[in-house]
């Protein structure tokens, strides 16, 4: 199917609209992700995942380091690949952070939600192997969630370039923050 170029009409703010629509779309269908984006984020939340795991379960202090740990490992692979992306691509994409990188995508977060909560529960139970089984199977969905929203933003970047608010993120960390100072202090 062939792409007519839009004319633009200086006088016509619709037209100028429309060309400058166009040329968003063009430019989402051309940005590349980096390479190895996709194993290198399921290997990070699998870390997170198992660390932040057997940290809960533990309710040590060490246990605390083990999961802050596993937070500095997802952070600086998502700090190395934003920095990729932004040299390849020489933009930065609203929401790419926030929706892909950081899971604040629908299906991100309920697979990263459901991965962290079996392999806590597995930890709690020592069942190892299931924490770890948990743990892979959470980074695998996130990093085709992040996938999944990639793809549905070339489509439309228009309607999926919105990133979280950074009231919404500062939130979800408090009150992630207070549940795990809950869980150590309850044990």
């Amino acid at each position: 199917m062939e792409s007519y170029p839009v004319e633009q009409n200086p006088d016509d703010p619709r037209s100028v609209l429309a060309v400058a629509d166009q040329k968003r779309r063009q430019l989402a269908a051309s940005l590349r992700l980096p390479g190895g984006l996709q194993p290198a984020l399921a290997v990070a939340i699998a870390v997170q995942v198992g660390t932040a795991a057997c940290g809960i379960a533990s309710q040590t202090r060490a246990g605390l380091a083990v999961a802050l740990a596993g937070v500095a490992v997802f952070l600086g692979v998502v700090a190395f690949m934003l920095f990729q992306f932004r040299r390849i691509n020489g933009v930065r994409v609203d929401g790419l952070a926030s929706q892909m990188v950081l899971g604040t995508a629908t299906t991100s977060t309920l697979v990263y939600t459901s991965a962290l909560v079996a392999a806590t529960w597995a930890a709690f139970q020592s069942h190892w192997w299931l924490v770890a089984a948990a743990s892979v199977a959470g980074g695998v969905g996130y990093s085709f969630g992040a996938l999944r929203w990639w793809t549905a933003y070339q489509r439309d970047p228009a309607s999926h370039a919105r990133g979280a608010s950074p009231r919404a993120l500062a939130a979800l960390s408090v009150l992630a923050c207070l549940g795990l100072v809950a869980l150590l202090i309850n044990h």
